[in-house]
């Protein structure tokens, strides 16, 4: 079954869909509208409405690069371009990675967005930057993450075919000669939303990087193996429970990632913890405040196999 089959994905309209649609643009205004006031503490506030409006916008692409937030291709195609476009990832890049991942989750070396996450592979001055930048929030990961995958040339002529690598290629050449045109218009606005992009950034530390980090998982070592079942994908994905207003409203269900890779045809906003309780699932306060206080070396490129007291 390809990660895009809707399945259940569909049926009724979903309120929440709905409200993700307005919440997320209506940040991004209120954010440019607070920042370029003259009170400090609006304009603090406008780079934390900003902050969460970029990373409502990389959920969504998320979403539409499963093809499952709308019944319509075109819509999901349309979506996806706009928040691609806004997170600094190219659409085809995304998806492509994407669906691999979804493929061999569960194998770390097979997986494109781990398969680097080897601890013996770092050099000591690796592992002190890696360990200074998560103690004190700086998003190293993100951006590494970001443009060592989805930008990375190498890594994308490695795992696709030269077909696909070839659209990648030429999409990569057009957001490039977009960002440089805007950003040559419209300096400004860049240098104004910089933090809460940086912020952003911070935030998809904690989340991305808690989804499968510090797992254990199995390594192929060059080994035939077979991608694993949805089901069995399920033990090496981790989910954070947050307040339900935090989930529905600001992560739009992006934190129930155990369910996500159960179910990845289901879109964001049919998916909650209730119904489908993993048991890799850890109040997120509670875990943020423990793998914060560990190194980040441990934290990435380590494994819990006791489950490090949660």
């Amino acid at each position: 079954m390809s990660t895009t089959q809707k399945g259940q994905a569909m049926g009724r309209p979903s309120a929440l869909q709905a409200i993700s649609l307005l919440i997320t643009p209506g940040l991004l205004l209120s954010g440019m509208l607070l920042t370029l006031g003259q009170s400090w503490p609006l304009y603090l506030l406008g780079q934390l409405a900003g902050a969460v409006f970029f990373l409502q916008a990389f959920i969504l692409l998320h979403e539409f690069g499963h093809r499952s937030y709308f019944p319509n291709r075109w819509a999901n195609l349309v979506g996806g371009y706009c928040a691609s476009f806004l997170v600094f990832v190219p659409l085809p890049n995304w998806a492509a990675i994407h669906e691999l991942h979804h493929r061999w989750t569960g194998y770390r070396d097979k997986d494109p967005t781990t398969e680097g996450t080897f601890a013996d592979a770092l050099e000591p001055g690796q592992r002190r930057l890696i360990n200074f930048c998560w103690r004190f929030w700086i998003p190293l990961f993100t951006l590494g993450y970001r443009l060592g995958i989805y930008w990375n040339l190498g890594k994308l002529k490695r795992h696709l075919s030269p077909h696909k690598f070839r659209i990648c290629l030429a999409h990569m050449l057009l957001y490039l000669a977009a960002y440089a045109a805007l950003l040559a218009l419209f300096p400004a606005v860049f240098l104004a939303l910089l933090p809460a992009l940086l912020i952003s950034f911070s935030m998809s530390d904690i989340m991305t990087l808690s989804q499968h980090s510090h797992v254990h998982m199995p390594v192929a070592a060059g080994k035939k193996v077979k991608p694993l079942a949805y089901a069995e994908q399920v033990q090496y994905s981790r989910t954070l429970l947050f307040p339900r207003w935090i989930a529905r409203f600001i992560l739009l269900n992006f934190n129930y990632h155990e369910a996500h890779h159960a179910h990845p045809g289901v879109p964001c906003y049919r998916l909650s913890h209730d119904a489908f309780a993993g048991g890799n699932a850890y109040p997120a306060w509670a875990w943020i405040k423990r793998v914060k206080s560990m190194p980040g070396v441990d934290f990435i490129f380590r494994t819990d196999l006791n489950r490090e007291g949660f």
